[in-house]
Formats: structure tokens, C-alpha cells, sequence
């Protein structure tokens, strides 16, 4: 039986290496969704917002915006709105409008999009137009700038950025923050209009802000460029699934929504009460007319495996190593706890002396583990040399105690 687990485990193994160096091509769908990690998604941004904006509390929209604005339309004092996407036909005219309402109360939206938007040129008094056409999957050397403390900042760009710009706006009621220059050509692309008692923050260039530029280069300065200009309040964040939320009405679409929906009309509600009834019911009187199971004890199953397959598939899809140092933190310092009766409250003090006396394992080896340790607690951001810099020392910590990560009971 053991030799058949381990052929069964060096295939699985052998499997999980040709799977891991299979190169899985890019996917470079321009969802600007602030859920997903590919190119053109916007998930490093939302996550680096804290950092741009460390007052303000960053909310996610998750329903359709009409209704989201609709419901706070009384409450517009304390928040500033974000908006990126290649296309304004995402939204209708009834949202942009909506979204004209709120600045008009006195707040600020910074919208970024891509092509035209006729409700922004009918009431906004701006037009848009393009260098050339659009061409996503070809490469279009565009220098982007904007104005940041009296001097103009540049950035180069390329790979799927279009050359929009606005071609007429309202010199009255709007004032010029950023360019794009292309083939010697220099028209403004990101402008500030003033709408009532608040006012617009409009870009002609999303890309600027997708996974990929803000981890090229120094792209990720631009963004934080442009966004400076947002009042450091609280953020309303409408990149969070935003096509299912606009094409479906849901928020994600799951089971919660589906129930909402239900528990909302009366007559569905109702009938939902009396099937979830009818149902208790049923199990109820039909446990009584069943004799009752004998309990069959099972011996205890060796999950190994599935650990294995768990632990390498969250390494494999997810690869937040962050996440994977902190867990493998924790479980270095329970096994410390089982083997050696060393709590979380001695890691405060003579840790690494208490932790050699007792593993019997050299000071110099523990004091390092212990620095090492309460360095990566302290980070937000770990990548994989820390991950392996860790691994390596509590590997080297198992050997020499003789334990090799297995938990014990004490003798």
C-alpha cells in the first residue's frame, strides 16, 4: 500500500512540475476590473489607493451606479468618485448624468475613458478626438505629461495606449492639468471642469492606470501624478466588477444576490418562507419514520496528499507570497509551541536564547531565525526571495533540531 501511495505521489509530483513550467499565455482582455491580475486590470492600483490617499477610507461600489448614487444622492459631502474604463458606452445616459448630479452637489469625480462621451460634450462643453485609430494589440510610442508643483512631468507609453485628446473644452469654466505628445504633436489629455459647486477631473488615457504600466517603470509615478489631484477624502471606487454589476444588475452574481433580489418582493418572499418551510418539515417528520444510522468508525485518512495538492495550487494560482510567508510564520512558531512549550509571549523576550537551549539547535542559527522573523512580521509586502530566505532558515532550524516540521507530543 505505501509503495502504491508513493508511485501515486512521485506521478503527482512529476504532474505538478510539467504544470508549473507550462507557460500559460497572456491574457490581455482589457477588463480594467479591480479584481483581476492580468495586463489590463486595475488591481495594483486599487490596492496601492491606501497608499495614495492614506486618510480616506476606499470604498468598493458593488451594485449598479445609478442605484448606488441614487441611494446616497442626500449624502455627498465626504466622498470623491473614481471612474476608469477604455469605453463610456459601459454606462448609460441616465448614469452619466446621475454622475453630473453628485459634482453638481459640490463633490469631484475623476473619470478616465477612451473614447467620446456625449453626455460629458452636451453639459461639459468638451470634445474628444484621436491622433489615429485605436490598434490594442500594436505598439504606439506616446509620451504622457502632466503638471505636478509648477513643472511638467513626462512618461513614455506604449503597447496598447491610444492617442486620445480633447479637441475643444470651455476655457471658462475649465482648466488644463496634463498633454499627450505624439509624432511631435501636443494636445491636452487630462483636464479639470468646473460643473456647478464641484467639479471633473477628465483623462483621455485609462491604460495609463492598468496592471501593467504600474508595474513598468516609473509608469506607476504618472498615476500617482494625476491622482493627486483627488482631494484626499474618501474614495468611491467603481472599478470593482463593473461589467457584471452594469450588464447583470447583480453585484457578483452569486447565491446572496439571487436571495436579495427574492427578499425584496413579497410574493417571491413569501413563497421562499413557505418552500424553506415545507422543507424543515419534511425532514423532520421523516427522520422519525427512519431507523436511526449505526455509526460506522472509520480509521483515520492520510490527507498528505491533499495538503500537498492544496498548498501547491494556492502557490500556483495565487501567489500572494505575502500571505504564504505569514501562514508559514505561524506555523513555524505552533510547532515551536507543541515541541517546545515556547508561547507567542516569549518571542518578546531571550527568544532565540530560550529557543536554543531548548532545540539544542547553535545560538547563532536561532538569533537569525528570530530576526528574520520579526522582520517579515513588520513588512506589508514580501515576494518570493523572502519566501525562500525564510524557508531556507526554518529548513536549516528542523535539521539540526531533528524534527524536520513534524508536530509531536512532548516526552
Amino acid at each position: 500500500m505505501i509503495k502504491k501511495l508513493g508511485k501515486y505521489l512521485l506521478v503527482f509530483l512529476l504532474l505538478l512540475t510539467v504544470g508549473c513550467n507550462t507557460e500559460r499565455p497572456v491574457d490581455w482582455t482589457p477588463t480594467f476590473d479591480s479584481a483581476h491580475t492580468i495586463p489590463y486590470g486595475t488591481y495594483v492600483l486599487h490596492r496601492k489607493l491606501k497608499d495614495l490617499f492614506p486618510d480616506s477610507k476606499i470604498i468598493d461600489i458593488k451594485q449598479n451606479t445609478y442605484e448606488y448614487l441614487e441611494e446616497i444622492q442626500y449624502n455627498y459631502e465626504s466622498d470623491s468618485y473614481m471612474a476608469i474604463y477604455p469605453s463610456s458606452d459601459l454606462f448609460t445616459d441616465a448614469v452619466w448624468e446621475k454622475l453630473l448630479a453628485y459634482v453638481n452637489s459640490g463633490r469631484v469625480a475623476f473619470v478616465s475613458l477612451g473614447n467620446s462621451n456625449y453626455t460629458f460634450e452636451k453639459y461639459l462643453e468638451v470634445k474628444y478626438h484621436s491622433f489615429e485609430p485605436p490598434n490594442f494589440g500594436g505598439n504606439i510610442n506616446v509620451s504622457l505629461s502632466v503638471l505636478n508643483a509648477g513643472k511638467e512631468n513626462s512618461y513614455n507609453f506604449q503597447k496598447g495606449v491610444g492617442t486620445n485628446y480633447f479637441s475643444g473644452f470651455n476655457p471658462e469654466i475649465t482648466e488644463v492639468l496634463g498633454y499627450v505628445n505624439y509624432k511631435g504633436k501636443k494636445e491636452p489629455n487630462f483636464i479639470k471642469v468646473h460643473h456647478g459647486n464641484g467639479y471633473f477631473l477628465l483623462h483621455t488615457e485609462p491604460f495609463a492606470f492598468t496592471n501593467y504600466y504600474m508595474l513598468r517603470g516609473d509608469n506607476y509615478k504618472y498615476a500617482a501624478d494625476v491622482l493627486s489631484y483627488i482631494p484626499d477624502e474618501n474614495i468611491l471606487w467603481d472599478n470593482h466588477r463593473i461589467n457584471q454589476r452594469e450588464k447583470s444588475g447583480n453585484s457578483d452574481g452569486g447565491f446572496f444576490s439571487a436571495l436579495s433580489f427574492i427578499l425584496k418582493h413579497q410574493s417571491l418572499r413569501w413563497a421562499f418562507f413557505i418552500l424553506l418551510s415545507m422543507g424543515i418539515l419534511f425532514l423532520i417528520f421523516n427522520s422519525k419514520r427512519r431507523q436511526k444510522a449505526i455509526k460506522i468508525i472509520q480509521p483515520y485518512p492520510n490527507y498528505s496528499l491533499s495538503f500537498a495538492q492544496t498548498l501547491s495550487e494556492l502557490y500556483k494560482n495565487n501567489a500572494d507570497h505575502t500571505a504564504i510567508v505569514k501562514y508559514k510564520i505561524n506555523y513555524f512558531l505552533e510547532q515551536i509551541r507543541t515541541h517546545y512549550n515556547i508561547s507567542a509571549k516569549d518571542t518578546e523576550k531571550d527568544f532565540s536564547e530560550l529557543l536554543s537551549a531548548k532545540s539544542g539547535v547553535d545560538l547563532k542559527l536561532c538569533k537569525k531565525l528570530a530576526l528574520q522573523i520579526d522582520i517579515f512580521r513588520s513588512k506589508n509586502y514580501l515576494d518570493k526571495e523572502d519566501f525562500f530566505k525564510l524557508q531556507s532558515l526554518i529548513h536549516s532550524f528542523n535539521q539540526k533540531s531533528g524534527h524536520y516540521g513534524r508536530t509531536t507530543g512532548r516526552k
